[in-house]
């Protein structure tokens, strides 16, 4: 039994770290659940950040590429003119904190020429971001919760409590 949650936990991590990353200290916790550290590499992150951005029709940022640094995301890339005059080079900073179980970025700084940064730009698409984080990562009746986020400039470590089913 404990040999079947285990690896069950082991899979569930798997589709949180979007199926990438290094899966370390796992425990069982007081409730029968497991704590998990999940830490992914700067690459890895990177190949998260494309998967999802080719994803979207028209997405804010093309050709991603992702620098770790302490605290935060930078993500460099292209942004396609929405007045139809090319490409020109952007980037956004983007920070994860935690907030009820849930990972919360946010971009705390937008970069790119012709991109209205408004405030309302800016909640919204954190809030999408927010809702693509965490739509991954609770695909399975919200039985994951985060417990911590680490970004240092070569990895993003999370720690996340997979409860019981």
């Amino acid at each position: 039994m404990k040999i079947r949650v285990l690896i069950f936990c082991v899979l569930l991590l798997g589709l949180a770290a979007c199926n990438r990353g290094n899966v370390s200290d796992v425990q069982r916790d007081a409730n029968g659940g497991v704590d998990a550290t999940v830490t992914l590499t700067e690459q890895e992150v990177n190949d998260a950040v494309v998967e999802a951005l080719s994803k979207q029709g028209n997405p804010l940022l093309r050709n991603p590429k992702i620098d770790l640094q302490p605290g935060q995301l930078l993500i460099n890339g292209e942004h396609e003119r929405r007045d139809g005059k090319g490409t020109v080079s952007g980037s956004v900073t983007v920070t994860i904190t935690i907030q009820n179980g849930s990972l919360l970025p946010q971009i705390t700084k937008a970069d790119i020429e012709g991109w209205d940064a408004s405030d309302s730009r800016i909640a919204e698409f954190n809030q999408k971001l927010t809702d693509a984080f965490n739509r991954r990562a609770n695909r399975d009746n919200k039985q994951i919760t985060f417990t911590a986020i680490t970004i240092s400039d070569s990895n993003l470590t999370f720690t996340v409590n997979i409860k019981r089913g």
